[in-house]
């Protein structure tokens, strides 16, 4: 009896410290859809931020939009700052706006699936995560990206 008892208490630890382990992870992921495959992968938290800056190709002036990681792994637009209003920029009145730094500040949460870009090495456009900086324009000049966020 005292050995069929042990051995249950192992059984379950062990059960226990395989599902613990067997924990999913999330990553945010610069994908090429159209080659697929991954070129950037970095893993994620809940509240964490990233953006992509660069040189809006008709007003000519620098946007950037931040997002973050909600506490599901879901990606959710949270701002846009421009110096601008014109095509292709943000321009209807929104419930937040503010000066900082010489940037109109969109605060404005939504859920976002993922992200496609097509970036150009006519103007700069980065992506940075945690330091972490890729250089869209340079690097991936002409490719279709997609940020995402996978499991895995």
């Amino acid at each position: 009896m005292l050995l069929s008892t042990a051995f249950f208490f192992l059984l379950i630890t062990i059960v226990v410290l395989s599902n613990f382990l067997n924990e999913d992870e999330y990553f945010l992921q610069i994908y090429l859809p159209y080659k697929s495959s991954v070129y950037f992968e970095t893993p994620i938290e809940p509240n964490q931020i990233f953006y992509h800056e660069y040189i809006h190709s008709v007003e000519r002036s620098p946007v950037r939009e931040y997002f973050k990681i909600d506490q599901h792994y879901n990606m959710i637009a949270t701002e846009s700052w421009t110096k601008s209003f014109g095509a292709g920029l943000p321009y209807e009145q929104k419930d937040e706006l503010e000066m900082k730094d010489g940037f109109i500040v969109i605060k404005q949460e939504r859920l976002i699936e993922y992200l496609n870009m097509l970036p150009s090495d006519l103007f700069p456009h980065v992506f940075n995560i945690d330091g972490q900086t890729v250089d869209l324009s340079a690097e991936l000049n002409g490719e279709r990206i997609r940020i995402q966020v996978i499991k895995k």
